[in-house]
């Protein structure tokens, strides 16, 4: 006979699985909007701190950080998305009238004969089409999926709100349930507050603004589709190793060619001396210590996540494989037995 204690153990154990996992099944569609909420909430903390010592209410300096991020974010989104879109089309639309056979063969025509520079011609013009297409698809997305999107957007400021509000009760809650002992814990914290500071602001804040700053340079020398090149710009910045020089470099080459001398050069010389040294420039102030994360895995957590989450991904991905190395970290020191409670 099956003892009692055993039967309403496992009815128990069944019972809590059972409502973990319909709690993740609730969970998963917004888990990328509550994500970015806590993370916001990290990263504007002492943004709110300041707010909240002048007002001394909660409620309201929540909200005035709030407004001004949803400010921040909706002039530009509802100015300049329309062009973006426009700017979009209109540059596959000329790429895909461009021959490159040609200009290879006159440009280089020790390398490129006829034959191969079709074949090249044939490789750059199936790049770009799948490139901008996917953008164009991204954009497509946005406008189809806005109800899913702006939804989304409500989780994420609901986030937001009370994890920036609430971050002291918030973290003792969290240590409270945290496993781990107060000088691992500590040590974890730290790690954790060093590795996303620098993904955070390192990497992304910082890709960003060296996208921005080729953008201005572009706009100054009035170059056709500068909103385009600026948003690429921005994004190839993000990603390790590689930078705004993809951008720059090849825009100053073709000014080059095409007869536009002074351009050219400007865009190389502003590229190379002022937007490529914004990085070293602005990581003093932005960082107190430099990411252990190793550029390859870098380079291979944005790529995963980009594949896993989409545009989140540049920053989700990175951090997972940084939080990651953090245990292997403790792992390869002989500390893992030391990182649960006693």
């Amino acid at each position: 006979m099956v003892d009692n204690q055993i039967v309403k153990r496992g009815f128990v154990a069944i019972l809590v699985a059972t409502v973990f996992v319909l709690a993740f099944l609730v969970l998963k569609p917004i888990i990328i909007p509550i994500v970015f909420g806590l993370l916001f909430a990290y990263m504007f903390d002492p943004i709110y701190k300041s707010i909240n010592k002048k007002l001394k209410r909660r409620n309201l300096s929540a909200f005035l950080l709030i407004f001004g991020i949803i400010l921040i974010l909706a002039i530009p989104i509802v100015y300049f998305a329309p062009n973006l879109v426009n700017q979009t089309f209109e540059t596959y639309t000329v790429i895909q009238k461009v021959n490159f056979a040609e200009h290879l063969t006159n440009i280089l025509p020790s390398l490129f004969d006829a034959d191969v520079a079709t074949a090249v011609a044939a490789n750059l013009n199936n790049i770009f089409g799948k490139i901008f297409t996917s953008f164009l698809n991204q954009f497509t997305a946005l406008f189809v999926n806005l109800p899913n999107i702006l939804l989304q957007f409500a989780v994420f400021l609901f986030t937001f709100f009370f994890a920036i509000r609430d971050s002291a009760e918030l973290k003792e809650y969290v240590s409270n349930l945290s496993p781990f002992s107060k000088a691992t814990e500590a040590k974890f914290l730290k790690e954790f507050r060093g590795i996303t500071n620098s993904i955070v602001f390192g990497q992304v804040l910082i890709g960003i603004l060296q996208g921005l700053a080729l953008g201005i340079g572009l706009f100054i020398l009035g170059i056709p589709k500068a909103l385009v090149l600026t948003v690429i710009a921005m994004i190839v910045s993000i990603i390790p190793v590689l930078g705004s020089w993809l951008v720059w470099l090849p825009l100053g080459l073709i000014l080059l060619v095409t007869g536009s001398t002074f351009s050219g050069i400007f865009i190389m010389l502003y590229g190379a001396i002022f937007v490529s040294t914004i990085d070293n420039l602005l990581r003093p102030y932005l960082l107190a210590r430099s990411s252990n994360l190793p550029v390859a895995l870098g380079v291979i957590g944005t790529i995963g996540g980009l594949y896993l989450f989409g545009i989140a991904g540049l920053v989700l991905g990175p951090l997972i494989l940084a939080y990651g190395l953090i245990l292997i970290d403790f792992y390869k020191q002989g500390k893992l037995n030391e990182l649960f409670k006693k």
